[in-house]
């Protein structure tokens, strides 16, 4: 199967500290994570007066409004020039999610992200969507909360001028996500639905629910991750710790190399094995040279590196060339 794209999701993780972001940069650079992926607003151009806070963020972090919650966990753009400098430093992709034009104009023309990810909150958002619809960059399109007709609405809009590099991202956006919330059975829905290679975006706790993806046909497998998960901050509880990030990667890789393909074959080894394992007409009395095999004379035993067991037609019936020993492999060279 080809191989499967892992990123880190950062997000908001750093707590606003650009040293926090570079550490936890250099830690994933060294597990095998193909890219890390932050977040980047203004907040007072993502939030009104209006705007409130989830219940989930409510419950791990203080501040009294999103607006002040964005202000304490961001990085400021020149602070995301210098993180990206520092992941090239580490051979490790930058990817940047954008929540407000500005922002994505930057991470675009300023930073050159390779990869534009839409999140769940953006991907009916109409300058957003119009903006990566006028570039020619592939498109991770996040779809938790999104119904089948709005996920058609956004891939419509993208796919307006051109046709585009699009992973639909299947996402369920609790913040962790349950066992019976997550519905991985989506992700074949959406790939016959829209014709397009798929991922997902896992919410969830342990790595069973990315795990399960790859084996449905995930493409890339996002992930939350954090330096510590009683750190204050929204998404750390949700998040996967380094180490367990660390295991993921570890498992997504030996699943790839256990799917294989869909060839019938063999390693040296199971051929040996075959014919240990495998049972051959033996003969189960003495037989003397000159004898016309019969029925009662044979049974079936290992190793299989004689006549098969379904072709007693190859044997009795058949006269002896030799005297055959009681308890041996029956070999056709023995018989006429």
């Amino acid at each position: 199967m080809n191989r499967t794209f892992i990123i880190a999701e950062i997000g908001p993780n750093h707590n606003g500290d650009l040293n926090i972001a570079k550490s936890m940069v250099s830690d994933l650079s060294k597990i095998g994570v193909d890219a890390v992926k932050f977040q980047l607003a203004i907040p007072e151009n993502v939030y009104s007066k209006d705007a409130f806070k989830a219940d989930y963020q409510k419950e791990n972090e203080a501040s009294k409004s999103p607006l002040e919650m964005a202000q304490r966990h961001r990085l400021t753009f020149e602070e995301h020039r210098e993180l990206k400098e520092w992941c090239d430093q580490n051979n490790i992709m930058y990817l940047c999610t954008a929540f407000d034009i500005d922002s994505l104009i930057y991470i675009d023309q300023k930073l050159n992200v390779p990869i534009f990810k839409i999140s769940s909150g953006e991907n009916l958002t109409k300058d957003l969507i119009e903006y990566i619809a006028s570039q020619n960059k592939p498109i991770l399109l996040s779809t938790g909360m999104t119904s089948f007709e709005e996920i058609s609405l956004s891939l419509s809009i993208l796919t307006r001028k051109s046709d585009k590099n699009i992973t639909v991202l299947h996402c369920v956006s609790n913040y962790p996500a349950n066992d019976d919330e997550i519905n991985l059975n989506t992700l074949l829905e959406i790939k016959e639905r829209y014709n397009c290679k798929i991922g997902y975006s896992d919410h969830s706790l342990g790595n069973e629910a990315s795990l399960a993806a790859v084996t449905l046909g995930a493409t890339v497998i996002e992930k939350h991750v954090t330096f510590d998960r009683d750190a204050e901050g929204p998404d750390h509880k949700a998040s996967s710790t380094i180490n367990e990030f660390e295991a993921l990667v570890h498992s997504i890789r030996r699943i790839e190399k256990m799917m294989g393909n869909k060839e019938k074959t063999f390693s040296e080894q199971e051929k040996k094995i075959r014919l240990m394992a495998r049972k051959s007409i033996v003969s189960k009395v003495n037989i003397p040279k000159g004898t016309i095999i019969e029925e009662s004379m044979i049974c079936f035993k290992r190793p299989g590196n004689g006549i098969p067991s379904l072709n007693t037609e190859l044997v009795i019936g058949k006269k002896t060339k030799v005297d055959i020993e009681s308890n041996r492999v029956i070999k056709l060279e023995q018989l006429s």
